[in-house]
Parts: C-alpha cells; sequence; structure tokens
C-alpha cells in the first residue's frame, strides 16, 4: 500500500533506510506489546514502503555489479 505521508524514499541514503526499518520495527513490537493493531498496521504499510527501497536499491546495485563482471571477461583469458 502507498502512504501518501511518506517523504520521497529515493532521497534517503541507504543507511538512513536501514536505521528507519530498525525503528520501525521497535516501534511495531513496542505497539503489538500493547495491543495496539491499528496502530501495527499502519507501522507495517510504511515498514513495506520502506523495505520495498531498499529492495530496489539492492537489485540495482546487484545488476550493477553484474555488468561490471561481464566487462571483466574480456580481460580474462581462460585459454589452456
Amino acid at each position: 500500500m502507498f502512504n501518501p505521508l511518506l517523504p520521497d524514499l529515493s532521497n534517503l541514503k541507504n543507511e538512513d533506510i536501514d536505521n528507519k526499518i530498525t525503528e520501525l520495527m521497535q516501534k511495531y513490537t513496542i505497539a503489538a506489546r500493547h495491543g495496539q493493531g491499528a496502530v501495527c498496521s499502519q507501522i507495517v504499510v510504511i515498514l513495506e514502503s520502506y523495505k520495498a527501497e531498499q529492495q530496489k536499491r539492492y537489485i540495482e546495485s546487484t545488476k550493477k555489479l553484474m555488468n561490471q563482471s561481464k566487462n571483466l571477461d574480456d580481460y580474462i583469458n581462460v585459454d589452456s
């Protein structure tokens, strides 16, 4: 789901996203312990948005790494 109150996550640093995910998980635990189901569901929506951004960045970095390794194949001679 989309939460219109969230900032643009693409402008955040990776470390900021990691810290926010940790913070939201802690808040979720506290809300769950106090029986605040409605709060938990709102935290889950926000948490999923941050995790989706984190996953998108991971996929992009993996693609870049794969492209770099393909370029290295030109330099490696495996002929016997």
